[in-house]
């Protein structure tokens, strides 16, 4: 038996414990039985269980094991002392001595003693009959711990299909609890990508997880940097971790250790390809004990149940025995049903095996393995291709995995090598994407970038005049078209938007275009259409362009998530919340990238979440965790704007120390990515100054980033600025921002239009009504500023009644927040008053002058000044008198 040992954290079981102590206290049932796999932690659950009991019942512990299971009632030898010889055969006396150990009867309690029988499928079967006449005459109840395979006991499983001990499968951890545990016991924040990658690795496992945890630490591939835990290297399986899963697999037959290190090398393999290397009647009984998967059909590929089975697997074959297997699997093969990951398993192990595949089939593994991040044998396979007329392709595959390894001055070398008297259209193309990632990755101008288009260009033509055949006039049209589109993708980073819509559409219906340039065209035109408001049509857009993706299978895998990242970003803006999660559980897990990569998005999109929602806490947990992720990948290059953002939800949860951190960082952020989201992060680090007291000029330089945004195209980041302008006291932001947003889709944009019209109207009614919508569509904060606002405006025409119901449901509305009741239209998420500023409100409020209060605070008029703006922003007032409303509500 694999115990979780005591003091560990117990997360994710809380609805289980609770339903085991309903069925404990049952007086109709016999008590719980929790079926799980070893290490998912029944031990530790038991004991959680008897804890609440606090006493209620006495407890007897039984513990089976595979050494007792042969002796009748050998598992309850610790109450069967005392026994003569002939005794220890007689179940009447086996009964009798048991019976001694348990208290007397009392009436109708529901306190029966309860037996903890831990291991119960390495029961003896007279054990387990005593058991269950023991629980069917009343005189006790049941906590049964059993494996799901070998199953419990015969007994149990009647009693369990008959009601009467209830069943609970206990099953590995999930994601959340996973970061919660990991959280938990390396004493801080840690970052998503981490505990996905844990949780990955563990499949959820609690032993197997505490034991990474613990060596994670001791070996150095678990740091803590900035408060925040993050893994540096891929976890090794240290000694304990391996003792632990053999022990396991110990009692297997040879034939069954042989069928689980071939699938462990050679996984996923097809179902018929392993019962063609290993036993059949044994890959049967893994199966039955649920210690491998099948997939479905026609392949049925078969996968250890656990990852680190796979990995202990591997690494304890001899190598002799793992070349021999090998050898076996490449036999039986079939190169028509392979999987992508099969493929390149069957082409190293080709190379390792001294017979390599054809130089077409290493340069294809080589793409293959750089789509599926596998920069490592993308080398290897590239490197080994030798025929000159593929030497072009060899280059751009070489270069590709430089720049996974972060080698990009390397990599910029193999890409002009390669475009140097270039002849073939698909490396100029290559080259050419390859040479703009670089240069957007080192935060190159758009010069730069134009001046690769302009080269592409100059190649296509040169390679076009060297023929006329049609199939070279059709693919140089679709290069030429690819240019055009990266033409298009550079005026999207300059942010000039304007005229861009048609020649992107038409690029999407061009007779010369391919999967690759429509898949390019509809995700520029997604972010297009998000960016000009209209984030409803560009998801639809990129939504098309994933499901390219998919039907092209590994030929489009590096557009994943480039067109993931700005589907994500259009659910947001349209406020499809559930529908963007859904796309981080389709892509984010599944990615062909490390899952770190997109875990720094997981958490900005969640960030962003929190505060429409007004939990600005969790905001601000989940944007630091955002800046921190996106360090170590921001390929899409959004980290300005998580920058931002981060200090802006520090600020608005009065973590003015982080806040300011954030933005004395944001000042040194690369300069990277889109002008759109350098300029959002700018109106946020704007916000996050004048909230930390810096105001000077803040709401008029909100307004000159909106006017420029909207002149060059980019609405949604005006509507930003506005919005945020408006927020900060500057009521003359209302009118610009209903016009701006009077054509936006999506809830967020209907939510923000009715706010922003109705309180350029100065309309309570119309105010009331878009509190609702807002608060149905979950943008609390929004909500209790329009009823903020109404209540201010009923007070000031005499409607008593009416400003006292606005300011019920504003209570109501932001109890369901971590905001303050207090403030007013403008209040920015969770901002709250110092207890200086708190004096100085009560100062202003009784009719002092800033003279008077900087007399008495023993502080200079400027200082007054400068708290009275900061209160202002932190209300959302503009007015010296409003102050007063605030003090008399």
């Amino acid at each position: 038996m694999m115990r979780i040992q005591e003091g560990v954290p117990l997360v994710g079981r809380s609805k289980i414990i609770d339903g085991i102590l309903t069925a404990l206290h049952d007086p109709a049932g016999f008590g719980a039985m929790v079926v799980g796999e070893p290490g998912v932690g029944k031990t530790a659950l038991a004991r959680a269980v008897v804890q609440q009991l606090g006493g209620a019942a006495e407890v007897f512990p039984i513990t089976g094991g595979s050494s007792l299971r042969r002796i009748p009632f050998g598992a309850l030898s610790p109450y069967l002392q005392g026994l003569s010889v002939e005794e220890v055969g007689s179940p009447v006396a086996i009964l009798r001595s048991l019976m001694k150990h348990l208290p007397a009867p009392r009436g109708r309690s529901p306190h029966l003693p309860l037996f903890v029988v831990d291991d119960a499928h390495e029961l003896d079967e007279s054990t387990c009959a005593l058991l269950a006449q023991l629980v069917s005459a009343r005189r006790a109840r049941l906590l049964i711990l059993s494996r799901a395979a070998p199953h419990p006991p015969a007994e149990f499983l009647a009693l369990s299909r008959d009601g009467l001990l209830m069943r609970f499968d206990l099953e590995p951890l999930d994601d959340s609890a996973v970061d919660e545990l990991c959280r938990q016991v390396l004493g801080g924040n840690v970052l998503t990508g981490t505990s996905n990658l844990l949780a990955g690795a563990t499949g959820g496992n609690p032993l197997f997880l505490l034991t990474l945890l613990t060596q994670g630490r001791g070996q150095g591939y678990l740091v803590e940097r900035n408060g925040v835990w993050r893994m540096v290297g891929q976890p090794s399986v240290d000694l304990r971790l391996v003792d632990l899963i053999q022990s396991q697999l110990r009692q297997r037959s040879a034939p069954d250790l042989a069928a689980l290190e071939v699938v462990a090398l050679a996984e996923p393999i097809a179902l018929k390809a392993l019962s063609r290397c290993a036993d059949p009647d044994s890959v049967r009984n893994l199966q039955d004990d649920q210690l491998i998967t099948v997939g479905p059909a026609p392949e049925r590929l078969v996968s250890l149940s656990h990852p680190l089975y796979s990995e202990v697997l591997r690494t304890s074959v001899p190598t002799a025995r793992s070349m021999a297997i090998r050898r076996a699997v490449l036999e039986v093969l079939d190169p028509r049903t392979e999987s992508l990951e099969g493929f390149l398993r069957s082409v190293a192990w080709g190379l390792d095996c001294g017979v390599p595949p054809d130089d077409p089939s290493l340069l294809r593994a080589a793409v293959v393995a750089n789509r599926l991040n596998d920069p490592g044998f993308a080398l290897r396979a590239a490197r080994a291709v030798s025929a000159p007329g593929l030497r072009g392709r060899a280059l751009v595959e070489i270069a590709r995995a430089q720049i996974a390894r972060g080698n990009l001055g390397y990599a910029r070398e193999l890409v002009d090598e390669a475009r140097l008297r270039c002849t073939n259209l698909l490396v100029a193309k290559e080259a050419t994407l390859l040479s703009f990632d670089i240069r957007l990755r080192l935060g190159e101008s758009s010069e730069d970038l134009r001046r690769d288009i302009d080269q592409w260009d100059f190649l296509i033509q040169a390679i076009e005049s060297t023929g006329r055949s049609r199939a070279l006039t059709a693919a140089a049209g679709t290069s030429h078209l690819g240019a055009r589109l990266l033409r298009c993708y550079v005026l999207l980073l300059e942010g000039k938007l304007h005229g861009l819509e048609r020649p992107l559409r038409e690029a999407v219906a061009s007779a010369h275009g391919s999967a690759e340039t429509r898949t390019g065209a509809l995700a520029l035109l997604g972010e297009l259409l998000a960016s000009t408001g209209r984030p409803v049509s560009g998801a639809a857009c990129t939504a098309e362009a994933l499901a390219l993706i998919d039907a092209e299978d590994h030929q489009l895998l590096t557009y994943r998530e480039f067109v993931a990242s700005r589907h994500i970003l259009s659910l947001v803006h349209a406020g499809e919340w559930s529908s963007a999660r859904a796309v981080f559980e389709n892509y984010a897990r599944h990615s062909s990238r490390n899952p770190s990569y997109f875990a720094g998005w997981s958490d900005l999109f969640e960030g962003i979440a929190a505060l429409r929602s007004g939990r600005t806490g969790a905001a601000r947990d989940r944007l630091l965790l955002a800046v921190e992720g996106l360090r170590e990948s921001d390929v899409t290059q959004v980290l300005t704007m998580a920058t931002g953002l981060a200090a802006f939800a520090c600020a608005a949860a009065s973590d003015t120390a982080r806040a300011r951190a954030l933005i004395d960082e944001y000042t040194t952020v690369p300069n990277r990515g889109s002008r759109q989201m350098r300029l959002t992060g700018r109106i946020y680090a704007l916000v996050t100054g004048a909230l930390l007291g810096e105001p000077h000029g803040v709401a008029a330089e909100l307004r000159q980033i909106a006017d420029s945004a909207a002149a060059d195209g980019m609405l949604e980041v005006a509507a930003t600025a506005l919005e945020q302008a408006a927020r900060l006291g500057d009521s003359g932001a209302f009118a610009p921002l209903a016009a701006l947003t009077g054509h936006f889709e999506g809830r967020e944009g209907a939510v923000l239009n009715a706010f922003a019209a109705a309180a350029r109207d100065s309309d309570p009614v119309r105010l009331a009504e878009a509190a609702t919508t807002a608060e149905d569509a979950g943008y609390l904060p929004l909500a209790g500023a329009c009823l903020r606002l109404a209540a201010e405006l009923w007070t000031s025409r005499g409607a008593g009644q009416k400003a006292r119901s606005a300011q019920t449901r504003l209570t109501a509305v932001l109890s369901r927040t971590d905001q303050p009741a207090v403030g007013t239209a403008g209040s920015a998420p969770g901002a709250r008053l110092t207890r200086r500023e708190q004096d100085i409100v009560s100062l202003v409020a009784e009719g002092y002058s800033n003279r008077d209060i900087a007399e008495r605070q023993n502080v200079s008029v400027r200082t007054v000044e400068g708290h009275l703006y900061r209160i202002f922003a932190k209300l959302g007032i503009s007015r010296r008198e409003e102050l007063q409303h605030s003090q008399d509500r």
